[in-house]
């Protein structure tokens, strides 16, 4: 049993830096790390140049020291092998029982010369969604296999595949709208499910749908517990308001089709990750965006993620005067996401019992991805 003492940052470093900025504009996104049963982290991102440029492409780094170091493995998907040319972004991995890694990630066609968000409507341009397997640790990658959306509906993959107990696959997505759509947002949160390793995926049923409170629930990373059931932490918004609410939680039994009601944990986040580190404790990494001292987050529950410590919480990345690039953020979705600088943390229990947190951010005029090693006092 893991017992819950106070958190600590024990180290931390980067994973990719452009090394050349005054040659090339080479931005770093979305970084997802997991660890293979080598122990080897290997980590899969977005490079390109901005945000949501056309330009997108999957890259891998590599470190088999335990984070400190880092080498870079090439790209996931050459984008000039693809029949038109695509720009990718929103990489999830997983690590499988068997050392293999599948990522899921979206592309779309890069003659698309629209804006990646419609500032109107707030909807994004259509988007494929397809999945690559990797035998050998990241090092070479199947053909993108596009995932078909079951029953017509739109839906944006919200979080990597998570391997269940009995050898199904669960993928979480957020309902969307089309990009031309002017109704209001209203995001809920559907679960697929897959029983021959990705080769045909159904509807699993609902995660958390608040139609019935006017509350949008999204971006919820699923992760399993280590008893089996699925847990995840949720970005809520009051649609009458417009107002985000603290993050709240719903946990499955171990197939993902029953979830309870969303509960209110009082975590004043968005983007946000869960992970179990045994008896009861949790640490979960989330973004801080309205506030005096904004940054990346890091929380303990010593109760299964019902009540969370944030008397105790730790900075994880500090955004102080630097949430922003360019410009100052306005009010207004989407256009108060085209400048934010930072985001998207995700935490992994390494084999060591410490939670690694990859997230993105910029300084020095670059965007980059870095990680940080947090532990749990008593934890080791």
């Amino acid at each position: 049993m893991v017992m819950g003492g106070a958190l600590e940052v024990v180290s931390r470093g980067v994973l990719y830096r452009n090394p050349l900025p005054g040659h090339q504009s080479v931005h770093g996104y979305l970084p997802f790390v997991v660890q293979l049963s080598s122990g080897e982290l290997v980590c899969c991102y977005r490079q390109g140049s901005a945000f949501y440029s056309r330009d997108g492409a999957l890259a891998v780094v590599r470190s088999t020291d335990g984070g400190t170091t880092w080498a870079g493995g090439g790209l996931v998907r050459d984008p000039a092998d693809d029949p038109v040319l695509y720009a990718y972004t929103a990489p999830f991995a997983a690590a499988l029982a068997d050392d293999t890694i599948v990522l899921v990630a979206v592309r779309r066609e890069q003659a698309d010369a629209r804006l990646a968000v419609n500032p109107l409507t707030g909807a994004f341009l259509p988007v494929e969604t397809v999945l690559f397997r990797s035998p050998d640790g990241g090092r070479t990658w199947s053909e993108p296999e596009p995932i078909p959306i079951p029953d017509g509906l739109k839906l944006d993959v919200s979080g990597p595949i998570v391997e269940l107990n009995d050898g199904g696959w669960f993928l979480p997505a957020d309902t969307g709208k089309a990009y031309d759509d002017t109704s209001p947002i209203r995001n809920h949160m559907v679960g697929l499910v897959s029983v021959d390793r990705g080769a045909t995926w159904t509807f699993a049923g609902p995660i958390a749908n608040g139609a019935a409170e006017q509350v949008s629930y999204f971006h919820g990373r699923v992760v399993r517990l280590l008893d089996g059931r699925l847990f995840t932490l949720l970005w809520a918004r009051d649609e009458r308001t417009d107002a985000f609410l603290p993050l709240h939680r719903v946990v499955s039994d171990t197939r993902g089709r029953n979830w309870s009601r969303p509960e209110n944990t009082g975590i004043p986040g968005q983007t946000s990750w869960a992970v179990d580190l045994g008896g009861g404790v949790m640490v979960a990494a989330y973004t801080l965006r309205e506030d005096p001292r904004p940054g990346l987050m890091a929380v303990l529950s010593r109760d299964g993620g019902r009540t969370w410590d944030l008397d105790n919480q730790i900075v994880a990345w500090d955004a102080t005067g630097r949430e922003t690039i360019g410009v100052a953020s306005v009010d207004t979705y989407p256009q108060s996401h085209d400048v934010i600088a930072f985001g998207r943390p995700v935490a992994i229990r390494l084999q060591d019992g410490d939670v690694l947190i990859s997230y993105w951010c910029t300084e020095l005029s670059l965007t980059q991805c870095q990680w940080v090693r947090v532990r749990v006092e008593g934890a080791r």
